[in-house]
């Protein structure tokens, strides 16, 4: 396998500068601004291998999210759960339909359209698991989640408006790591996928046309995953932003308890998963002889180590005989030259 080029060693270099920075100095694009202390020595451990380098990773994350408010003009009314996509320009005949042989009371919650980017909000992130204080009495997870208890109903009546919902996620480990090709790819998907991160993938394939383009693996699992619905905040109508501004929740306090053990054992599988993805990336590394590998300069091939230490025996095993040889007095064999200049040997 040919070596990482150029213009690969540029692109990790950048990388490797940039997480050497300190901590007060390293910035990136993730809520919480820098790398997950859990992951740091598997992202070291990566990045020593010749053709690899990570580019973003999560060691794996408890979070309570508030959607966005979405900034289009569609948005999605329930009826008859099912879910209808409407224009803006529709609105109005919609609403006029319903209004007739329905109470107000009876209205379907309007939800706000989901992806609004930069209008959704984290209340709660946690890159580890969290330990449930059972001392704690009261409300303790509605208030570190940041959530008001309610009567678990939403009471579209008393609060118009677009619902908000928001989401309780547990999410596994994920890495992107770049390789300098196809060939340095291929033992980080296989090591991800016994590992057990079998959503893993291949993401960018532009290296098959393009000498500047780099393939990127995808190391994650949706099968660790775990989403609940826990509550909703009601997006007001534009000119009465100051009514109600609450997030209020749609659960008890038990519930959020067992969503967090839950999350929690999920974080211990997770961890165990990385373990096995890393033994398993430095069994492929080493098997490709003379490919990427975490090798020291002084590297030896397996066999070619065989032969030069059993070659030493034997030179070790010579010398200490004609030691004990030389010890003893005796002469081994005597060299003497006979009448024809033919050497002839002499045995004690």
């Amino acid at each position: 396998m040919a070596s990482p080029g150029p213009g690969f060693e540029a692109k990790k270099q950048k990388i490797l500068r940039d997480l050497a920075a300190p901590d007060e100095e390293y910035t990136d694009l993730s809520p919480k601004g820098s790398v997950d202390a859990g992951i740091r020595d598997l992202i070291h451990n990566i990045n020593q291998i010749p053709g690899l380098v990570t580019t973003s990773s999560c060691a794996g994350r408890i979070s309570v999210y508030l959607e966005g408010g979405g900034s289009g003009r569609e948005g999605t009314r329930v009826e008859d759960n099912k879910n209808v996509s409407f224009k803006e320009s529709d609105r109005k005949t919609i609403e006029a339909e319903t209004e007739i042989g329905e109470s107000s009371a009876q209205k379907a919650p309007q939800f706000a359209p989901t992806g609004g980017k930069g209008s959704g909000k984290w209340l709660f992130v946690s890159h580890e698991p969290v330990e449930i204080d059972q001392s704690c009495e009261g409300n303790y997870l509605h208030e570190i989640f940041h959530l008001v208890p309610g009567d678990e109903k939403i009471g579209i009546a008393n609060h118009p408006g677009r619902l908000r919902l928001v989401r309780f996620h547990f999410e596994p480990m994920i890495l992107h790591i770049m390789a300098s090709s196809l060939k340095h790819a291929q033992p980080v998907l296989a090591a991800a996928t016994t590992a057990g991160f079998r959503e893993s993938g291949i993401q960018s394939l532009r290296c098959l046309d393009d000498t500047e383009a780099y393939p990127i693996v995808a190391v994650r699992s949706s099968g660790l995953a775990l989403e609940s619905i826990i509550g909703f905040h009601h997006q007001q109508p534009i000119g009465n932003e100051s009514e109600d501004d609450i997030v209020r929740s749609l659960v008890s306090e038990d519930y959020l308890r067992m969503l967090l053990a839950a999350a929690n054992e999920r974080f211990k599988t997770n961890a165990e998963r990385r373990e096995r993805f890393w033994t398993k990336l430095q069994e492929l590394c080493k098997g490709h002889a003379g490919d990427i590998s975490s090798r020291r300069p002084d590297w030896e091939d397996p066999e070619a180590r065989r032969e030069r230490k059993r070659a030493e025996g034997l030179r070790r095993s010579k010398a200490a005989m004609e030691a004990k040889a030389a010890q003893s007095g005796l002469d081994t064999f005597v060299d003497i030259m006979g009448e024809e200049g033919e050497p002839s040997f002499l045995y004690p």
